[in-house]
């Protein structure tokens, strides 16, 4: 279970940091959308602003033509038009004119101002089947574009008539719905509306006419919305006072951005009377920063942050194993040199147990000091080598072919590699101490009787294992062979020598085998079939 607390700790960490992502990510689009609305809020209030400017500007005319008392000549409204800088200072405005309100058949007086005051023969136009007219008599700059317009009766137009009708009626300037000025004679076009002041020579008295003014839509919009501070934003102006909204402006690529479709905003102003309603959309300069870094760079330290705690929870814990590893292993250890001293005690035990043996049977049938001390040290001999074998194994196995040869080259003094043949077989403590001892005793008798030591004689020894797993058997032939009789001496062939008895003991009673003698005058075949153990 404690396996899975490092991946536990990176899935919770990484989704709280995913929680956390989450929320900087909405919280960076909140504040997107707050920083769009408050621009976009701001370019509108910018248009509305540059128009409520500009009906100052007509206010301020018609607070001119009320201070005297009575329609103003076209010189002093030149030069009062002329000191307002219209072209300079307050671009989007086309122009300010005064238009008088006449009965219909009253043109000709209309006609001969205008003829005076700007040098143009020119009838009031369009023909009317209404009952009053307001031709324009004076407009202000008079270039080419305002020129074209003087003449011309606004109220036989439907927009231009209800709004100086709302003026009338309300006293205010009033705006006209989208309509397409008369000034518009050359190929750029624009949408346009007009606004309009009623003026009355006597508060109390009829009006005699309007003073208003024609605006460019296209003009005041790039106006208010160029410019050094120009706004990452594309804009769309519609007039929405009546039940269908007419278009009064459109910005190039408006609606064509992808970036406008999660960022997109719509205010509505009065304007002069008129509802103006503006759709405003963000541009991709509106987004060109890194879009949500916060939300990258939390998400990127929650991670890091996971793996983090997730490497050193794993580290901890590879520590805290390392450690128990440790303390399992020194009681271990602990344990080990404990068994290994019992052991070893027990190994001593039976080898003095084995050395007593050896030395009274020794004793008993050697005649002299002598040859007890001879055949005692060969004796002990062959046991120190097959505890040799068996140290360089740290007491656990022994090779079969190597403890022969060296127990062979010992006693008989010349190597017998050649003579030896079989598969390579481990033996176990006991059994090595045992066949060890059987050794060095078949030695010596071949020795002593076989005719090796003078070169009559010959030794062959061969083996195989039989069975499989815990019923494996060697199965080990010793064969001397002789060109003169062999000696039966050392009681081997009845059976009541020492070292025969020794033999018999080791491979009888030690390791549970069985034991085949066979004496022929040309030479002697000993077979030994012993249990076989895993070493």
């Amino acid at each position: 279970m404690i396996r899975l607390l490092p991946a536990s700790i990176l899935i919770i960490v990484a989704l709280a940091g995913a929680g956390m992502t989450m929320v900087v990510y909405r919280a960076e689009n909140a504040a997107d959308r707050i920083r769009f609305e408050t621009i976009a809020h701001a370019a509108a209030d910018r248009v509305v602003n540059r128009t409520r400017q500009h009906i100052a500007l007509l206010v301020s005319t018609h607070a001119f033509f009320v201070a005297h008392e009575s329609e103003v000549s076209r010189d002093a409204f030149a030069r009062f038009t002329a000191s307002l800088s219209l072209e300079k200072d307050y671009e989007g405005i086309r122009g300010i004119g005064y238009a008088r309100l006449i009965r219909t058949g009253e043109e000709a007086e209309a006609e001969r101002d205008i003829a005076a005051a700007y040098g143009i023969e020119r009838r009031i136009w369009p023909e009317t089947t209404l009952d009053r007219r307001t031709p324009i008599v004076m407009l202000e700059p008079p270039d080419e574009m305002n020129r074209a317009a003087l003449g011309l009766d606004m109220f036989a137009e439907q927009h231009r008539r209800e709004a100086m009708l709302a003026a009338l009626e309300s006293g205010a300037p009033r705006a006209s719905a989208p309509v397409e000025l008369a000034q518009e004679i050359t190929e750029d076009k624009q949408a346009g509306f007009l606004v309009y002041i009623p003026f009355r020579p006597r508060a109390d008295g009829p009006a005699a006419g309007f003073v208003y003014a024609p605006f460019r839509a296209g003009d005041l919009h790039a106006a208010a919305l160029g410019g050094p501070d120009r706004l990452p934003l594309t804009f769309q102006t519609l007039d929405t006072t009546g039940e269908e909204a007419v278009p009064l402006y459109r910005s190039q690529g408006y609606g064509e951005s992808e970036a406008y479709k999660n960022l997109k905003t719509q205010s509505v102003v009065d304007v002069a009377g008129r509802q103006w309603t503006f759709n405003v959309h963000a541009t991709p300069e509106f987004r060109s920063r890194v879009q949500h870094l916060y939300s990258m760079v939390t998400g990127a330290i929650s991670l890091l942050l996971a793996l983090a705690l997730a490497m050193s929870t794993r580290f901890q814990i590879k520590s805290v194993q390392a450690a128990r590893a440790l303390q399992a292993a020194s009681h271990k250890a602990v344990q080990e040199k404990d068994l290994m001293l019992q052991e070893m005690k027990h190994r001593i035990k039976n080898s003095i147990a084995r050395v007593l043996a050896i030395a009274r049977q020794t004793a008993a049938v050697s005649e002299t000091i002598d040859d007890f001390s001879q055949s005692f040290s060969a004796r002990l001999s062959a046991m120190a080598n097959a505890q040799d074998m068996l140290t360089r194994s740290h007491w656990r196995q022994a090779d079969l072919r190597e403890l022969l040869a060296t127990e062979l080259k010992q006693v008989l003094g010349s190597d017998f590699d050649e003579r030896i043949d079989g598969p390579k077989v481990l033996l176990d403590e006991r059994t090595t101490q045992a066949l060890g001892l059987t050794f060095h005793e078949l030695a010596t008798n071949a020795l002593k009787y076989g005719g090796i030591s003078s070169g009559e004689g010959d030794l062959r020894i061969s083996w195989t294992v039989t069975g499989r797993r815990k019923h494996r058997e060697l199965r080990l032939d010793w064969v001397e062979t002789s060109s003169v009789p062999i000696e039966t001496a050392g009681g081997f062939s009845t059976g009541s020598g020492f070292g025969t008895r020794l033999i018999d003991a080791n491979i009888r009673g030690e390791l549970g085998g069985q034991l085949e003698r066979e004496l022929r005058p040309e030479g002697m075949s000993v077979r030994m079939v012993i249990p076989l153990h895993d070493a």
